[in-house]
């Protein structure tokens, strides 16, 4: 079995391989008598040359170097084998005829770790050779486990600097989710475009540690940009919005807003290989990093938000991501100031077109009652001539003439059925049937949380829907059952102040449903109770934003849709303390599914807002 490297002390005493290196071919092949009981392995060399050429090949746990050799010496390879790190440690014995003193130190000074004068006793050889044998795999199995600690002293290194890393990532990443949610809650207040970038800048340019930033829009898709924002001082390439694009290559503000694509340039040699045409900018009055990122709506962008840094910036996936996620608030928040704008244009507009259609309804409705009474009454009088003159009471009519008088009477019956229609269809213009199906009152308490969950949160408010206990169905129709819940809901919500609570429960009982939405909000006065429920009425406008604010018709419609599919909506409520509004409805048992309810009920538009009408 061949000798092992992991072998212990005891175990290196045998099959260890040892070379014996001698010009005299007799004193090898005795070497080798003497010490093969002992169950070692041999290589043998006639001279040094040989012996290094062998150790270079394999590597010997021992080796028996003879002094005097004719060309090398053994001194000499004593020195060559300690002065390889791959061999130092092979332990060496010199054997030499010679006994006097300055030999055996000229040995030692070379590195030999033993010296034995010729002729050689085999019992002293063989306990020197188990000894050294025994010291050097200590020394093997000590440098193991010193190299064997290095690598895990090694691992260790390297997993702590891996853990400091992690933890410069982890905090880095904390530190930018807080900026991230001050963004989010700063962008939540805002009315303007400007507020929306003075938030970002303001925020975003301490997170990325830049020195400059830039918001700039357009006022349509292709339209020039212009600069919304700017905070700190921009250099030529973060103004080259203002510029038509350069004659060689395209800008990156162009480049960002046409491909909805973020840009990160990292030094400015990177910026001017890729956009040639700035080259001529002056490296002093330059940024040394740059980001552009595409303000996208829709997968088109509408603007570009910049930064710029003091020099150059290697950008890490952290850097990437929070600077996309910025982007991206940013843009959203444009587009909800864009469309809070747009909302309030068309609201404006409706209100405009609202009045105009009241006028022009109440003077169809004037024109109609006064053509009303100014058609029946000459029917009243062809009437009452007909049945005079049916009567005979203007002398005897005869057959013929009887046939005659049924038609006319029955042409004017018909014409005053005519004119009661006509006033019907005015009254009840607008007005569409409802369709009372069966539906799952938990069903649509998890829409309706999913709906509202987010208006309640983002005004600070803890909103509870809580299912009914089993499976219960009511009859109504399902879009305006939702109508109801959302307008009671979104009510709650305007008029409970941040921290309040909004509660929404249900029970079955005795053939009907009760649905009760209760708030910690303001109350209300009792003796405004009613009002509430009358239409263009709000109580406390003080009390809620202009944003907040309706047109008083929501409750109103919500009791008027109630009542038409058989049910109710009631209010209890005490000032200061709370509101609690209860919808009613029969159970899915009560009625027949499908049947559709005809109510003079306000209809919507076809996008769940209700047209006022006026009858």
């Amino acid at each position: 079995m061949p000798w092992r490297a992991d072998a212990t002390p005891e175990e290196s005493e045998h099959h260890a391989c040892i070379l014996i290196v001698d010009d005299e071919r007799h004193n090898r092949e005795l070497l080798e008598v003497m010490l093969k009981p002992e169950g070692f392995r041999f290589l043998s060399a006639a001279s040094g040359e040989e012996a290094l050429a062998l150790i270079s090949r394999q590597s010997p746990d021992l080796i028996l170097l003879d002094v005097m050799m004719p060309g090398m010496d053994g001194y000499e390879v004593a020195e060559k084998i300690k002065a390889g790190y791959a061999t130092k440690n092979i332990p060496v014995i010199m054997l030499t005829a010679l006994d006097d003193r300055n030999s055996k130190m000229l040995g030692l000074n070379a590195g030999a770790e033993d010296f034995l004068t010729k002729p050689v006793d085999r019992a002293e050889l063989s306990v020197r050779v188990r000894n050294l044998l025994r010291i050097k795999a200590y020394g093997d199995e000590l440098r193991g486990a010193l190299d064997r600690l290095e690598s895990v002293n090694d691992q260790l290194d390297r997993r702590t600097k891996d853990i400091v890393a992690a933890q410069a990532v982890a905090d880095g990443a904390t530190a930018r989710l807080a900026r991230l949610q001050k963004i989010t809650a700063a962008l939540s207040n805002t009315v303007t475009h400007d507020e929306v970038a003075d938030s970002v800048l303001s925020e975003a340019i301490l997170a990325l540690e830049c020195e400059a930033g830039a918001v700039v829009v357009g006022a349509e898709a292709g339209a020039p940009l212009t600069l919304l924002r700017e905070s700190g001082s921009l250099d030529p390439l973060m103004r080259s919005f203002k510029h038509a694009e350069p004659p060689l290559s395209v800008g990156p503000y162009a480049e960002t807003v046409e491909k909805c694509l973020p840009i990160y340039l990292e030094s400015f040699e990177e910026m001017v290989v890729r956009y040639p045409a700035f080259a001529s900018i002056s490296r002093g009055k330059s940024r040394g990093a740059w980001i552009f990122l595409p303000l996208g709506i829709a997968g088109e962008a509408v603007g570009a938000l910049a930064f710029g840094f003091a020099g150059p910036r290697e950008f890490s996936l952290l850097d990437r991501h929070f600077a996309d996620t910025v982007s991206r608030y940013c843009a959203q928040a444009l587009d909800r100031v864009r469309l809070r704008v747009a909302a309030a244009a068309a609201l404006a507009d409706a209100s405009e077109a609202r009045l105009m259609a009241e006028h022009a309804n109440n003077a169809k409705t004037v024109f109609l009652r006064a053509m009303s009474h100014e058609l029946r009454t000459p029917l009243n009088a062809i009437s009452g001539y007909t049945e005079i003159l049916e009567l005979g009471i203007r002398g005897v009519v005869n057959e013929d003439q009887v046939k005659d008088l049924g038609r006319i009477k029955r042409a004017a019956s018909y014409l005053l059925r005519l004119i009661n229609d006509v006033l019907t269809i005015a009254r009840f213009e607008g007005a569409r049937p409802l369709e009372v199906i069966s539906i799952p009152v938990n069903s649509m308490l998890a829409e309706v949380d999913g709906l509202c969950a987010l208006q309640a949160k983002a005004k600070g408010l803890t909103l509870t829907i809580t299912p009914c206990v089993g499976e219960v169905v009511v009859a109504a129709d399902p879009e305006r059952f939702q109508q109801i819940l959302l307008n009671l809901i979104t009510n709650a919500t305007k008029f409970t102040m941040s921290g309040g609570h909004i509660g929404v429960t249900c029970e079955g009982h005795a053939g009907v449903v009760r649905i009760r939405v209760t708030d910690s909000g303001v109350g209300i006065r009792e003796v405004d109770m009613e009002r509430v429920f009358e239409p263009f009425v709000q109580i406390d406008r003080h009390l809620t934003t202009a944003t907040q604010q309706g047109v008083g018709l929501g409750l109103s419609i919500s009791r008027e849709l109630a009542r038409a599919m058989r049910g109710d909506l009631t209010l209890e409520s005490t000032e200061g303390i709370g509101t609690t509004f209860t919808l009613t409805l029969p159970l899915a048992t009560k009625i027949t599914d499908g049947t559709a309810i005809a109510a003079s009920v306000p209809a919507t538009n076809g996008s769940g807002y209700v047209v006022a009408r006026a009858s």
